[in-house]
């Protein structure tokens, strides 16, 4: 586990302990959802573990510092709050259970990487092709995911790239 979930753990704990009783909640007022937690830290992984965590998030990540873990800026959001992305573009679906996952670095160099995830859909075979730049500090993030099957990528879907030139915008 590394340090900074570490200590986001034990502040949890902290602030727990420091409550004097926990919030009443009305028997039909409901509940908010939590943000689920990370499945891993993504700092210091490999493109190909970077890309694995996400899959094995319970759910596409929605909350800004949560989708932060994974994307680079530009994505963040349009891919947080209630105007993110109504499916799961992993899964390039809006539900349903997949199998069989391979993740795969296709291309790679020390400022990118290329990965295809391969897997199967309701017993047909899909690949999701993903963009990661490196960071300054050394942690990849996600630039792009792009159907391979079907026409369409998350720039595109977020509108990353609207409003100026992508060129000259921060990439990661």
């Amino acid at each position: 586990m590394s340090a900074r979930l570490r200590i986001a753990v034990l502040a949890g704990f902290l602030a727990v302990a420091a409550c004097d009783r926990p919030e009443r909640i009305e028997a039909n007022e409901a509940v908010p959802a939590a943000e689920p937690v990370p499945a891993a830290a993504p700092e210091a992984l490999t493109p190909e573990g970077l890309v694995q965590a996400l899959y094995m998030e319970p759910a596409i990540p929605t909350a800004a510092p949560h989708v932060r873990l994974y994307f680079a800026e530009a994505l963040v959001d349009g891919l947080s709050g209630e105007e993110g992305i109504d499916f799961d573009y992993r899964h390039d679906a809006q539900d349903g259970a997949i199998t069989g996952l391979v993740v795969e670095e296709v291309a790679s160099g020390p400022d990118g990487s290329a990965i295809v995830a391969r897997f199967n859909r309701a017993g047909r075979p899909i690949s999701m092709a993903y963009d990661l730049c490196r960071r300054e500090n050394g942690e990849w993030r996600i630039t792009d995911v792009r159907s391979v099957q079907n026409d369409w990528n998350l720039r595109d879907l977020t509108g990353a790239d609207a409003g100026g030139d992508a060129s000259s915008q921060a990439v990661c």
